[in-house]
This record gives C-alpha cells, structure tokens and sequence, in this order.
C-alpha cells in the first residue's frame, strides 16, 4: 500500500472514530406535556414528577422532570434546573395535589410539615409514591403528548 492509500485511510478511520465519538453524548431534551383529571375534572395546580423506570440510573441517558398543571390541568415537563423538556425514556409518574385540612387547595411547592392542621393529598395515595405509582409514560426523542385521568 503506498504512502499516500495509506494517509488516506487513516483520515477516513479518524474521521469515523471522531464521528463515533461526538455521538456518544447525552440525549437532546424533548418535549412531554398532556392533561391532568382527576374523578373527570382538570386537576389544577396539580404537581406531576417523572422517574426514570429503570433497574440501574444512567445520568448520562436518564433523567427526572416535573410539570405544574394549570387551571386546565395542562402540564409541560421540565428538567429540575429549569429546562423544558425530558430525555427520552420510560418512566414511572406520580402526582401530589396538596389540600389543607378544610379542602383549600394549596401551592405545588408546600412543605407538608409547614402547614399547621397537616395536608392531604387530594390524589389515592398510590399515585403519590414512587414504589406503588401504577402511571408510566415512554417519551421517544420526538417528543409525545400523554393525558392522565386519575379515578379515586
């Protein structure tokens, strides 16, 4: 092989290798919103949170997200520091709408233990925790829309 074969062999394998390389970083962010109900009605100001639903957490390709519904019960998932948005995956979803003791619905951010007469989550219990959450939703890398109506 001569010199010059082999020079160009060599930049082909190096460009491949470099291509191989810039493709291995963390997924692009992408798009998860839908609606919220709760027994039929729009479950406002409704905190939705998303786990990743795996048996071993990635951080390279794994992610959590939440979304506060509005007075429509429309979300839109972001990422913790405030991004729109969620890598693709599959993940286990739960939802906490916080009420005082005579029904007032409270503010997404409450702290439970702050609000003097306790809080109850207007949500059945199961949906609240990780371990019990029945809800999934796999979100592919062009994004999806997925409406929750929650009975109980």
């Amino acid at each position: 092989m001569s010199a010059s074969v082999r020079m160009i062999v060599l930049a082909i394998v190096g460009a491949s290798l470099l291509t191989v390389a810039a493709g291995c970083g963390k997924p692009s962010l992408t798009t998860l919103k839908g609606q919220v109900k709760l027994n039929g009605q729009p479950a406002a100001k409704c905190k939705v949170a998303l786990f990743p639903d795996v048996s071993e957490f990635n951080p390279e390709k794994h992610g959590f997200g939440y979304g506060i519904c509005d007075e429509n019960g429309n979300y839109e998932i972001q990422h913790p520091q405030g991004e729109k948005g969620i890598f693709p995956g599959t993940y286990k979803v739960t939802f906490v709408l916080w009420v005082d003791n005579k029904g007032k619905i409270l503010p997404p951010d409450t702290k439970p233990s702050e609000v003097t007469g306790g809080v109850k989550n207007k949500f059945p219990d199961k949906y609240e925790k990780l371990a019990l959450t029945p809800e999934r939703v796999t979100v592919p890398s062009g994004g999806t829309t997925k409406d929750f109506d929650i009975s109980g």
